[in-house]
């Protein structure tokens, strides 16, 4: 849902009058960090790096460093960007979904409204190594993935995130406007001297 609402955000950014090269313009700091973020969230999702971690008998503290470190990472990077548009956004709904998989041992618990989609939505819920579907009791389970919409389950964090990303998508396109300050501002030096 979330590459949709970056979609989204582009093409109503082309509709209104943007560039789709702008795109390849736009600068962002400390982009490693949300490479290392990316990096940990890729690891907690794979099945294989999961067996090894419950086959080493520290699965959990594991699985919470690693939401730590991309939680960190990822906020590390989404505040030296913050004042690109919908940024906040994104970092709020960041910090709400990395707490409850920090506090439910590096997984986002899946509320049992999954089940309306039938039985193998809940067997595939079970088998990704970073979702559990909710038992009941969960440190900040209000904040989990408890919101059916479109056969997905979404959290408060979740639509945060999409409207963010929407917002960065429709400044994405947007043409750079950098050149003509800095000729303007050159033009201004060179007068006062």
């Amino acid at each position: 849902m979330i590459p949709i609402a970056a979609l989204a955000g582009i093409i109503v950014g082309l509709i209104a009058g943007g560039r789709f090269r702008s795109i390849f313009y736009k600068r962002f700091r400390l982009w490693p960090m949300i490479a290392v973020a990316f990096i940990c969230g890729f690891l907690l999702s794979l099945s294989f790096f999961s067996d090894y971690l419950v086959s080493s008998g520290q699965e959990v503290f594991w699985r919470t460093v690693l939401a730590a470190v991309q939680l960190s990472a990822a906020t590390v990077f989404l505040y030296a960007n913050r004042r690109k548009p919908g940024v906040w956004f994104i970092l709020a709904g960041g910090v709400m979904n990395g707490m409850v998989i920090m506090l439910n041992a590096g997984r986002m618990p899946v509320g049992r409204l999954v089940l309306r989609y039938g039985e193998q939505a809940a067997d595939k819920i079970n088998e990704a190594p970073h979702y559990f579907l909710m038992q009941g009791g969960e440190p900040l389970w209000f904040l989990a993935d408890i919101m059916p919409a479109f056969r997905y389950m979404l959290s408060a964090g979740d639509l945060l995130i999409m409207l963010g990303v929407f917002l960065l998508g429709v400044y994405m396109s947007r043409p750079i406007r950098r050149k003509a300050m800095n000729r303007r501002s050159a033009r201004q030096t060179a007068g006062r001297f």
